[in-house]
């Protein structure tokens, strides 16, 4: 009798815990990927893992449910790029051991010379960029004409408080290339007799020489 009971009760016991295991595993596959990430009256942002299909997961179709839910009459998207969140280091070490007892023949003896250990060790360490997608949206505007296929006619459009990551590499990029016209712009080539190397010089410094000359 108490050993029936002793069984009933691991039985409830293991289908409690079985159902619980179920509710929980029901949570987590159902919890939305798509997520709000900056909102106001004009505009909105929206993040996703990636802006394509995976699977049975279509982010795109959640993404565009919240758009249409914060603005019910109607929204454009500006544009969808891929952004960097941070860098994840991933760190392999491997260390293998060798261990050997050497022996050597002598007058018809083996003679032990002793254990011989080794150990190697490496490292390496990868830097691995964790990445997303971010929608740019807009609520749509009955002034403007809209473009192709759902999106702004506009795709330079943004959120005058969000905090564009790819903002800073573009204007950085922007800087670079610049500078890199300003330079070719201010260098010119000094002419120089032939078979002669050819030798380079700063129009600027050009410049202010000729004037302390005169």
């Amino acid at each position: 009798m108490e050993g029936m009971t002793a069984l009933r009760r691991k039985l409830l016991a293991m289908m409690f815990g079985g159902l619980l295991a179920m509710g929980f595993g029901g949570c987590m596959m159902h919890q939305p990927d798509a997520r709000y990430i900056y909102q106001d009256g004009q505009f909105g942002v929206i993040g996703i893992p990636q802006n394509s299909p995976f699977g049975l997961k279509n982010y795109e179709k959640q993404a565009k449910a919240l758009m249409a839910k914060h603005f019910p009459e109607g929204y454009e998207v500006v544009r969808a790029e891929e952004v960097v969140e941070g860098q994840r280091v991933l760190d392999r070490n491997r260390t293998s051991q060798l261990e050997t007892e050497p022996t050597i023949d002598a007058l018809n003896q083996k003679i032990k010379l002793g254990r011989l250990a080794e150990s190697t060790s490496t490292q390496q360490k990868d830097s691995v960029a964790i990445t997303e997608s971010r929608i740019i949206y807009k609520k749509r505007s009955l002034e403007i004409p809209p473009g192709l296929d759902g999106f702004s006619a506009q795709a330079t459009l943004a959120p005058e408080l969000y905090l564009d990551p790819n903002e800073l590499m573009r204007a950085r990029n922007q800087f670079e290339i610049a500078e890199a016209k300003k330079g070719k712009s201010t260098t010119t080539v000094v002419s120089t007799p032939p078979g002669a190397p050819a030798k380079t010089a700063d129009a600027s410094a050009q410049k202010a020489s000729a004037e302390v000359k005169k």
